[in-house]
């Protein structure tokens, strides 16, 4: 049998008692149905703690994940890393894409930092990447596709010499697949 919760049935019966002798302080009701009710709540709340049948919450098994690296854990946290609550990509994302500008113009031999090389910069890359890629606003996903595919056709550095021989760039639709 199970034990009963006594802290439920003296806390249960000692507010009813206490109503009960208010009740009869004001003379609403006399002192036998004043006894009645104290004794019909205790036995009620003695009823309710020996049927009392309450259980914890159930919990999902635990399974065993085993992470793999680029798997898809890391796809889906490097998805989650690019925006912010508001939708915009976030600034961790917008500082590697101006680094990867700024070495890609260095491959060029355009100094990002310099402003009398944003012409030049705006020749390789568009006016409205560059304005965009100074400004302090965060971008969204539209305006970062656009940035990448203005870096992307930049290309590598031009070669110098018959010594480097140029490297193949993946177009977007091999990057995609």
């Amino acid at each position: 049998m199970r034990s009963w919760n006594w802290r439920r049935v003296v806390t249960v019966t000692t507010v009813v008692g206490l109503v009960a002798g208010g009740l009869l302080f004001w003379h609403v009701v006399d002192p036998w149905h004043a006894l009645a009710t104290v004794v019909l709540a205790g036995a009620t709340s003695i009823l309710w703690s020996a049927t009392d049948t309450t259980t914890d919450d159930p919990e999902w098994p635990r399974t065993a994940v085993q992470a793999r690296a680029g798997g898809r854990h890391d796809v889906s946290e490097l998805g989650w890393s690019v925006f912010g609550r508001d939708g915009h990509v976030t600034d961790r994302v917008v500082r590697r894409i101006r680094a990867l500008a700024a070495d890609r113009l260095h491959a060029h031999g355009v100094d990002p930092a310099d402003p009398a090389a944003r012409p030049q910069a705006e020749q390789l890359l568009g006016a409205t990447v560059v304005r965009q890629l100074t400004s302090g606003h965060a971008p969204t996903a539209r305006t970062v596709q656009s940035w990448l595919d203005a870096i992307e056709r930049l290309g590598p550095a031009p070669s110098s010499g018959p010594s480097s021989a140029p490297t193949s760039v993946p177009t977007s639709e091999e990057n995609r697949a």
